[in-house]
């Protein structure tokens, strides 16, 4: 098991996911919480269905906010 440094609720362990992180001690991925947001859950509404703390997809969406400061996008103009 890796603890993400800075997250309380979020943990990398091998073999469960395929490496994804996961909230700790449970199987929902970062992405899982990302989906049922983009489909129009409210941060609350996904705490509840999956049980687990409404700080832990706050984590979650911070998370996937810094990866995404991390991808370089390579764009070419369209003629």
């Amino acid at each position: 098991m890796v603890l993400l440094p800075g997250y309380k609720w979020l943990e990398i362990v091998p073999g469960r996911r395929g490496g994804r992180p996961t909230v700790k001690s449970t199987r929902v991925s970062v992405d899982d919480i990302l989906d049922m947001l983009a489909a129009g859950w409210k941060p609350e509404e996904v705490a509840e269905e999956f049980d687990i703390p409404l700080e832990a997809v706050y984590e979650a969406l911070r998370f996937a906010s810094k990866a995404l400061k991390r991808v370089i996008v390579v764009a070419e103009a369209s003629s």
